[in-house]
């Protein structure tokens, strides 16, 4: 039967594989030679080309780049300078462009603003409309309104704008107490003089007479005055009544050499001196001085307000002298009469034994400097001066007369020699116990 025969198995013919198609065949030739450039390009491309970011996983993740990132980052960025313009950026621009415009406008107007004020004026100026009709003027204490008059002569037709205040200035000026003018223009017509004093620094008394000279703050002569002394009254001493009076610095016994010129610079060599001393002492010393003796550069003196004269010598080592002066001062506060520091390295102080020294108000101020002091070679200190002397004709220290009928003195000296500690003496230059006859 059919269906009783035995089926035998088919043979299986051997596989034989089969060609690949075409786009396969092109799909493994460019794998191969693609894996043959990169190992080409492996071997040539240097050890430090940048690693290639490895492909973003599926789903994204912690390492993942999303897509969308990924694809501007390939695109590249543009640069600043190929960046479009934005909405902030053409504002800012114009409104720069609004804030010259409105300057250039502005400067315009100025421009055109100041040549019509400047026609205006060159129209105006010789116009009769603002011509001088009246001057007003102030008067100072030593500038009077007919010195003003006589001096200030406005010419006729002058108007407030062209009149030509340096001429009216310099004419004022004339008299040695002006020192300023201003001007102040009242229109219509009225001129105002607004006069500035010389400012007095110091009243100079010439050595012989009794004329005197006021000396400016700014180193100028202004003009003399007579010294009128009172009955028994030196001139030196009205002289320094009259400074303190006006609050002047008194500059006395100057050499006849100095001859003063209204409205001149004061350029003595002896009044350089003075003038050294005081800018050299400090604001504190200088305010104690009332006096400056300056009879040569070499013999500066000073007295003081409680009537203590130094003798400063030449205006050299103007510090160190002030601290001696100093600590004179203090350790004889009552009893100092004259100190002399002309050699700083060997400076004395004379003293007197009554309480007091007398003030510079006293008649008797100048006593000492004009019997002539030889401050250049004072008493030798001599420690042992203090003891009673023998009964040979020397003096005492108690006053008390030797047999010789020489009457003791009871004034003392003290002198520092090379930076020794100075020593108590008894004078012996005739000082007496009221400090007169020094």
């Amino acid at each position: 039967m059919a269906g009783n025969e035995v089926r035998r198995p088919t043979p299986r013919k051997k596989a034989t594989p089969s060609k690949p198609t075409r786009p396969a065949r092109e799909a493994g030739a460019s794998s191969s030679a693609r894996k043959v450039t990169a190992k080409a390009a492996a071997k040539v491309a240097p050890k430090t080309a940048p690693k290639v970011a490895p492909a973003p996983r599926k789903g994204g993740g912690s390492g993942s780049t999303p897509a969308f990132l990924s694809r501007v980052s390939h695109r590249g960025a543009a640069s600043p300078q190929q960046a479009p313009a934005t909405s902030r950026d053409r504002r800012k621009r114009h409104q720069r462009i609004e804030a010259l415009r409105i300057l250039a406008i502005g400067a315009g107007a100025l421009v055109a603003v100041a040549l019509v004020l400047l026609v205006a004026y060159f129209v105006l100026r010789d116009s009769s409309m603002f011509q001088i009709t009246s001057v007003e003027v102030e008067p100072t204490e030593h500038v009077s309104v007919e010195d003003v008059e006589n001096l200030a002569q406005v010419p006729v037709g002058s108007t407030l704008l062209n009149v030509d205040t340096a001429a009216v200035e310099a004419s004022l000026k004339k008299n040695p107490w002006v020192a300023s003018v201003s001007f102040e223009r009242i229109f219509p017509g009225t001129l105002k003089l607004i006069i500035t004093e010389q400012h007095v620094d110091s009243l100079v008394v010439m050595g012989s007479g009794s004329v005197a000279w006021y000396l400016g703050d700014a180193g100028t002569w202004i003009q003399p005055t007579r010294i009128e002394a009172a009955e028994g009254q030196s001139v030196d001493d009205a002289a320094l009544a009259l400074a303190q009076a006006e609050g002047y610095l008194l500059i006395t016994d100057v050499p006849s050499t100095v001859d003063p010129k209204s409205g001149s610079q004061a350029t003595d060599e002896v009044l350089q001196s003075v003038s050294e001393f005081r800018e050299g002492f400090s604001d504190e010393l200088s305010s104690k001085i009332v006096c400056y003796s300056a009879s040569s550069t070499e013999d500066i003196w000073c007295m003081l307000s409680n009537g203590v004269a130094v003798s400063l010598g030449s205006a050299t080592d103007i510090p160190e002298k002030e601290r001696i002066v100093t600590e004179y001062l203090e350790k004889y506060p009552d009893t100092a009469l004259y100190i002399v520091v002309r050699v700083v390295s060997n400076p004395s102080v004379r003293t007197i034994d009554s309480e007091t020294v007398e003030s510079a108000e006293g008649s008797s101020m100048f006593d000492g400097l004009n019997e002539g002091l030889d401050a250049n070679a004072p008493t030798q200190a001599d420690p042992q001066q203090d003891e009673e002397q023998g009964t040979d004709g020397e003096q005492g220290t108690d006053g008390e007369q030797g047999q010789d009928g020489s009457e003791a003195s009871s004034g003392t000296v003290e002198q520092n020699v090379e930076g020794s500690e100075p020593a108590d003496a008894t004078a012996q230059d005739g000082a007496t116990s009221d400090g007169q006859g020094l």
